[in-house]
């Protein structure tokens, strides 16, 4: 079984941009959080800009297809959470 190392997470979804801002997630400190098993299911969570993030759909395709391109993930969860006003303010 291949371990799933936090880095190549991390490059994967630095592949992954916004839709709107067209700049990578991990640039936009959009990565809330990144939890991996010994089983291979990885868990990644997302600060969205908005609640009603009209891309919410999108941004959790591209995460999970960039994740689970990586060499032994099994599983990918993507979690959804909202950004504070001040994270907004930090972000333009």
């Amino acid at each position: 079984m291949t371990l799933v190392s936090r880095e190549a997470i991390d490059t994967a979804l630095a592949t992954v941009q916004d839709p709107e801002i067209r700049r990578p997630l991990t640039e936009l400190n959009m990565i809330k959080g990144v939890d991996i098993a010994d089983s291979g299911s990885v868990t990644v969570e997302i600060w969205l800009t908005v609640s009603g993030c009209p891309m919410r759909d999108e941004i959790t395709g591209r995460v999970t297809e960039a994740v689970s391109s990586v060499a032994g993930v099994t599983d990918v969860a993507v979690v959804l959470d909202v950004m504070s006003e001040q994270q907004r303010t930090a972000l333009r």
